[in-house]
C-alpha cells in the first residue's frame, strides 16, 4: 500500500559531473581549489605579520609610557612576549604545512592539473 503512495526515485541512475558542480561558482573567481587555499594561507600569514608588528609596537609604547609602574611594565612585557609567541606559532604552522605538502608530494599550483602529485 505504501509503495503506491511513494514516487520512484531516479537519483541512482542520474549521473552527476562533480567537476562542473564544484567549479560552478569558480571559488570566488578561482578555477582551482588549490589556488584558493594557497592564497588564503598567504593572506593569513600577511594578516598575522601585521598583527605581530602592531602588538609589538603597542607593547613598546606601553613600556615607554609606563612611568616606572611595575604593573604596566609587566603588562607590556606580556604583550610583547605574546606577540613573539604568536609569531612563533604562525611560523611553526607554516613549516608544518609546507612539510606535510612536501611529504605527501602535493604541489598546490598543480593540484587541478592532470598530475597533482609529483611524477
Amino acid at each position: 500500500m505504501l509503495n503506491l503512495l511513494a514516487s520512484p526515485v531516479l537519483a541512482a541512475t542520474t549521473p552527476v559531473n562533480i567537476e562542473e558542480v564544484a567549479t560552478a561558482g569558480n571559488f570566488f573567481g578561482y578555477t582551482c581549489i588549490g589556488s584558493l587555499v594557497s592564497n588564503l594561507v598567504a593572506v593569513a600569514f600577511i594578516v598575522s605579520g601585521i598583527a605581530f608588528f602592531g602588538f609589538l609596537v603597542l607593547g613598546g609604547i606601553q613600556w615607554l609610557t609606563s612611568g616606572g609602574d611595575k604593573g604596566k611594565i609587566e603588562m607590556a612585557e606580556r604583550r610583547i612576549s605574546s606577540a613573539l609567541i604568536g609569531l612563533t606559532i604562525v611560523a611553526a604552522s607554516y613549516a608544518i604545512f609546507t612539510l606535510v605538502l612536501t611529504f605527501l608530494g602535493i604541489d598546490l599550483r598543480k593540484l587541478c592539473t592532470a598530475e597533482p602529485v609529483g611524477p
